[in-house]
């Protein structure tokens, strides 16, 4: 997916203000990474960055070439 430019740089705003708040809230530091990473990942998402699944169908792709 690909997001026009003008709204990206309004969620890139409100996902800066999101991470912030984050870090400034008493979450523990796994669950905290855990908001950052799934965040961070929705944003490149929509900016055509990102495909769910990918790191784990290029290791199981790498993993099944390397049985060959």
């Amino acid at each position: 997916m690909r997001t026009q430019s003008q709204y990206l740089q309004e969620i890139n705003r409100l996902l800066a203000d999101y991470l912030k708040e984050i870090q400034d809230s008493d979450l523990k530091p796994l669950s905290a990474q855990v908001y950052q990473v799934q965040s961070k990942n929705f944003v490149r998402w929509i900016n055509g960055e990102f495909t769910p699944g990918d790191v784990k169908r290029s290791k199981k792709k790498s993993q099944d070439n390397s049985e060959k």
